[in-house]
């Protein structure tokens, strides 16, 4: 009688191959599901970024509208209007007062001319320290990526267009609206009460 011979350790080509064959199911299972993870954590990552940009635009109104002064400011062609809003160039146009910390314990009060401009896809906010002296303005995108947007004015019955105190005087709106049509969330619209309005 044959004792049968023992086999010999390893893997048939067969079953290589059908490892294979199970390992490459497994792996291209797990790249899908990276891919879409990376694809999820993009639109978040937008949709975030797209958030704290609309929160940054109201703090920014918000505190601006709070803190305008009617104000006098002189440029090249002589003094520009106190209160500009809804015009092509400058959709909103004002003077705002600060308070920072002295040395002394109190507070310094400064005043800085501040513009916000409606340019192609974004909204910017530009700000000059030197009121009567025309220079160069700082500027900041606060809001990009828009479809369109736009800045009402409220008199107190209703909404307006454009608004205009001209230097000589004349009251600000009562509330200051900023309109953007966002692709993520559709037109969303940012009011701020002005803090000298009537």
């Amino acid at each position: 009688m044959r004792t049968p011979r023992p086999r010999d350790g390893g893997f048939t080509l067969v079953e290589a191959l059908v490892s294979l064959f199970v390992f490459s199911l497994l792996a291209s299972g797990c790249v899908a599901m990276l891919m879409q993870s990376v694809e999820s954590q993009r639109r978040v990552d937008e949709a975030h970024q797209a958030l704290r940009q609309l929160q940054t635009a109201r703090a920014l109104l918000t505190s601006d509208m709070a803190q305008m002064v009617l104000r006098d400011v002189r440029e090249r062609e002589g003094r520009r209007p106190r209160f500009i809003g809804g015009d092509e160039d400058v959709a909103l146009g004002f003077v705002r007062a600060g308070a920072e910390p002295d040395g002394a314990g109190g507070t310094v009060v400064t005043l800085s001319l501040v513009e916000y401009r409606l340019v192609e896809d974004r909204v910017v906010r530009a700000t000059r320290l030197e009121l009567d002296t025309p220079g160069d303005m700082v500027e900041r995108v606060v809001v990009s990526g828009v479809n369109s947007a736009r800045v009402e004015f409220f008199d107190g019955a209703g909404w307006r267009q454009n608004w205009v105190a001209p230097a000589s005087g004349g009251p600000p709106p009562r509330a200051v609206a900023l309109i953007v049509d966002m692709p993520r969330y559709g037109e969303v619209r940012i009011e701020a009460l002005v803090g000298l309005g009537r």
